[in-house]
């Protein structure tokens, strides 16, 4: 099986008390995330600012939580190994690096966050929130999986069908899935570069 390196989750959980005493409500990230406009988020491994491993492009407050999209990149070996233990059950959970805004308010013991800014979400093995879960990782099991991220990359309902004939093709040459799934993301990106250049 190969993989295209989407994941997406709850990044921070709302309404519920966390390992840390907080309770985060809903709408406290509103005004951070508006200031981001759309610069990506950093997708962090164990909040190590020195271990970047992708990149959340999309995000949206939800009555249960912050809930993220992103990419990993997985050209990079903290990505490739984020990626593998991800997908085995050992890297499930997601954590938000933030600081509260304002002043701060209680609620039987839990000190209730009404307003913060967000820096970063990460992935980890154990989040502080036990709500803030990877829900999905996108896995490629043919063609019309390609042709999807063509079309969300931009490309037309055509030119997004013929380059995913042709990327599946070219990563099912291999007989060896390792090999094959090492350079998927590359021949992804070579189709898609041809296809907008009209080759």
């Amino acid at each position: 099986m190969n993989d295209a390196g989407q994941i997406e989750g709850i990044a921070a959980g709302y309404g519920n008390v966390d390992h840390g005493g907080d309770k985060m409500l809903f709408g406290s990230l509103a005004k951070t995330l508006a200031q981001r406009g759309s610069r990506p988020l950093p997708m962090l491994l164990h909040h190590d600012l020195t271990r970047p491993v992708g990149a959340w492009k999309e995000w949206q407050e939800r009555p249960e939580g912050l809930w993220v999209k992103g990419n990993l990149t997985l050209e990079t070996r903290d990505a490739q190994e984020a990626h593998a233990l991800a997908k085995s059950g050992a890297l499930t959970g997601i954590s938000i690096g933030w600081k509260p805004t304002g002043s701060p308010k209680y609620d039987k013991g839990a000190r209730v966050i009404d307003a913060a800014e967000l820096f970063e979400a990460s992935l980890v093995t154990v989040p502080m929130n036990d709500n803030a879960r990877v829900s999905a990782i996108k896995s490629i099991v043919g063609p019309r999986d390609i042709e999807h991220l063509f079309r969300e990359a931009g490309l037309s309902s055509r030119k997004a069908k013929a380059g995913a004939a042709g990327a599946w093709r070219n990563i099912n040459e291999s007989n060896d899935e390792d090999e094959a799934e090492a350079h998927a993301a590359a021949l992804l990106r070579e189709s898609a570069a041809r296809i907008l250049k009209g080759l």
